[in-house]
């Protein structure tokens, strides 16, 4: 559920464009070249970013709009597991054994192919597939993309615990909450900038500050254009203030947001013709890894990446009106 028709926003454009960063920058790193970097972060990890934001403002406003935890969760399964669950025993089953240099019978014996599909828990996350894509830059990794997925539910589920413990129900309790989460993140949690846990702390502070957006969206949404200009001036003095952590993981959802949420002629029409942009995210990896292994990765870089996304379009929207599509119209009738 959302809290603005798809036709009066920007949301649809701003998905499709991040999930077509995510395949851009992995583009290079899976031909064994160095990813674009975009204020400090790969290109891909910036349009991760820009993922968590709007999830956190659209996610928000689902459990405002319905504060029940079966349906809330009913929901977020629908959205996330058909199509995980589609790739991954497309991956596993079908293109596994066509790019392992392991026999069919090896492949299919080993312990680490079955593991593979353990990620459906979505809980954990598996990109190991014995004796696939050998001879390329990353062997063995089938989609690698997937990694963020059980950080999304995670976030999903404290949401939901936050809703529960009522502090949606007040506008002024989530900002708080998320003041308290966000100083403690930025100046009390000491760990080194490239460590794991860090980043995904990160990402729920981005998801919870797309979030607190939602909760005080009668208070900004008025005032959008001053809003704009203010947030740009404040993240530019606290990001030349000598705090670019700060000013990258709360700028981001603060500009991502304020553009989502406007509406643009052009860009608003973008998911008329269905919601591609999950299709994109979860085929292109193992799309790419496919097209550079049976090249020998000796295409032309954007002959290369021309036909991993025109590969990726394809399955991404078969995804959706086979897979997604269904599934959401079961999520809507909740």
């Amino acid at each position: 559920m959302q809290p603005e028709p798809h036709k009066d926003n920007n949301f649809d454009f701003v998905r499709v464009a991040a999930a077509a960063g995510v395949l851009i920058s992995h583009q290079f790193s899976l031909t064994g070249r160095p990813e674009p970097v975009m204020l400090g972060s790969s290109l891909g990890g910036f349009c991760v970013l820009v993922f968590f934001a709007i999830s956190g403002y659209l996610v928000a406003g689902s459990w405002s709009h319905d504060p029940s935890a079966w349906r809330f969760t009913a929901r977020r399964l629908l959205r996330i597991w058909p199509g995980l669950i589609v790739v991954c025993l497309l991956v596993a089953l079908v293109l596994g054994p066509a790019v392992s240099q392991l026999g069919p019978r090896a492949y299919f014996a080993s312990p680490a192919t079955w593991d593979y599909l353990s990620q459906l828990n979505l809980w954990q996350f598996k990109s190991h597939l014995p004796g696939a894509f050998m001879g390329n830059p990353i062997p063995e990794s089938a989609n690698g993309s997937l990694w963020t997925i059980p950080i999304e539910i995670r976030c999903y589920l404290a949401l939901m615990v936050v809703g529960l413990l009522g502090l949606m129900r007040r506008t002024w309790m989530l900002p708080v909450a998320f003041v308290a989460f966000a100083i403690w993140f930025f100046f009390l949690f000491k760990t080194g900038y490239d460590h794991p846990i860090r980043l995904h702390l990160q990402m729920a502070v981005v998801f919870f500050c797309g979030a607190t957006l939602y909760q005080l969206r009668a208070a900004w949404s008025p005032y959008r254009s001053w809003v704009w200009f203010g947030s740009l001036a404040a993240i530019l003095c606290v990001w030349f203030g000598g705090k670019p952590e700060i000013a990258y993981t709360l700028g981001v959802p603060l500009m991502v947001v304020l553009f989502a949420t406007g509406s643009l002629p052009v860009l608003r029409r973008t998911g008329r013709f269905g919601d591609i942009s999950y299709g994109l995210y979860i085929y292109a990896y193992p799309v790419q890894q496919t097209v550079v292994w049976l090249s020998d990765n000796r295409l032309p870089f954007g002959l290369g990446l021309a036909l991993a996304a025109a590969i990726t379009v394809v399955l991404a929207w078969l995804s959706w009106t086979l897979v997604e599509k269904p599934a959401l119209r079961l999520k809507n009738r909740l």
